[in-house]
């Protein structure tokens, strides 16, 4: 477990300048569909530069959706295009979602495991692509970070999870009985998902083997990791870029 007291040294070096991330160009998404069992599911695609074989992640949104903040998850997800992983803005919310959800239904128990078949779906058939290094991992917020642990556990061939103050797989109604590696981030001052359920899911994933970090941010609420402008949010993005190339190979 890693409670940041102060910034270790590579990320001060980062934050030698305003914005860390400001150096690369801009890239900009791409709106398609993708296929699961379900349905052709939307996401945007920020497509890595080159030409060589890379990994894919997937990005969960939280109850909010994207839109609210959709610069920063922009921005997010350009960021980790320039380091040579493709990134998906993943809309697992349809139409119907949100009109239940809009008349008060808990939608999020009742579809839970709907969604996690559809990122699984989708996940499998990005493994697939000729330009795909055979690795793919998820990277959830809030919300989508407990989707992503859910996802993670129904399918083997997630490599990898980043979740952004989120919970145990709880709305599978079962034990969850493997994990992929984790980065797990939280703020010990979250008052919307606390601490306790980072911890929790540290211990858990750790029982069953699986490799887990565990980072703690003194004093940070929830929500913080979409703004990469500011320190916590910027060295979160730090840590899920170097996670993710260790766990992906992404060269």
């Amino acid at each position: 477990m890693t409670f940041l007291k102060s910034l270790a040294p590579l990320a001060l070096l980062a934050f030698a300048s305003f914005s860390p991330f400001a150096s690369a160009a801009e890239i900009q998404g791409k709106a398609i569909t993708l296929p699961s069992t379900e349905r052709q599911v939307k996401v945007t695609y920020f497509r890595a530069p080159g030409d060589a074989k890379r990994p894919a992640v997937l990005l969960l949104h939280g109850a909010g959706g994207f839109d609210r903040r959709i610069a920063d998850y922009n921005h997010y997800a350009s960021v980790l295009a320039n380091e040579g992983i493709d990134a998906y803005l993943f809309y697992y919310y349809t139409d119907l979602d949100q009109k239940m959800m809009s008349y008060g239904v808990d939608v999020f128990s009742q579809r839970y495991t709907a969604w996690a078949k559809q990122v699984d779906d989708v996940a499998d058939y990005l493994v697939k692509q000729k330009d795909s290094n055979g690795k793919v991992a998820l990277i959830g917020f809030s919300n989508g970070g407990i989707l992503a642990t859910g996802a993670s556990t129904l399918d083997a061939k997630i490599n990898a999870a980043v979740i952004y103050y989120g919970t145990d797989p709880w709305p599978l109604n079962a034990p969850a009985t493997r994990f992929p590696p984790l980065l797990i981030l939280h703020g010990d001052a979250d008052q919307v998902i606390p601490v306790e359920n980072g911890k929790q899911l540290a211990a858990e994933a750790k029982l069953l083997g699986a490799k887990v970090d565990l980072v703690i941010y003194p004093g940070e609420m929830h929500g913080f990791g979409a703004d990469t402008t500011k320190k916590n949010g910027a060295d979160a993005l730090s840590r899920t870029i170097a996670f993710l190339k260790k766990e992906l190979s992404a060269k």
